[in-house]
């Protein structure tokens, strides 16, 4: 009788991490990046947030 509860509390424990893992990539990817396209609001919104900045420079010459 023991051994069937711990086989069901390992069933439990091993579908909600599996469970956890799965769906934890889904949520953070549904927000996505809101680009800024312009350096002044960017910066204005970086530095109300306290958050760093990234700038991508390219040319298709």
């Amino acid at each position: 009788m023991l051994s069937r509860m711990w086989k069901q509390r390992q069933f439990v424990v091993v579908a909600s991490l599996l469970l956890a893992v799965v769906a934890s990539p889904v949520a953070l990817a549904s927000k996505g990046i809101e680009w800024e396209k312009s350096i002044e609001k960017g910066l204005a919104e970086a530095q109300k947030t306290g958050k760093p900045i990234m700038m991508d420079f390219y040319t298709e010459w």
